[in-house]
């Protein structure tokens, strides 16, 4: 496994940032669980998938790493959700 943490583009860091669940394989499952929810819009279903792609790609160690490179979107959609 290769670690891509620098090959996330911004809204791939957003999607992981909003489904993550302090673990790559529960944040991948919870990823998936989306794609029925699109109902077809490719362009999202492309970004999940890409997204979870990547993470699978990723080790566990790499994916520690990437959620510190994550707290400032999380931290852009806490402030989001609090207005």
């Amino acid at each position: 496994m290769m670690d891509l943490a620098m090959n996330f583009d911004t809204d791939e860091c957003l999607v992981t940032a909003m489904f993550d669940k302090g673990n790559r394989n529960d944040t991948m499952e919870d990823i998936d669980n989306i794609i029925p929810f699109l109902k077809g819009d490719v362009d999202m279903i492309g970004l999940v998938c890409n997204t979870i792609r990547k993470l699978f790609c990723m080790s566990d160690e790499g994916y520690e790493i990437f959620l510190m490179d994550l707290k400032d979107y999380k931290t852009e959609l806490e402030e989001e959700d609090e207005e």
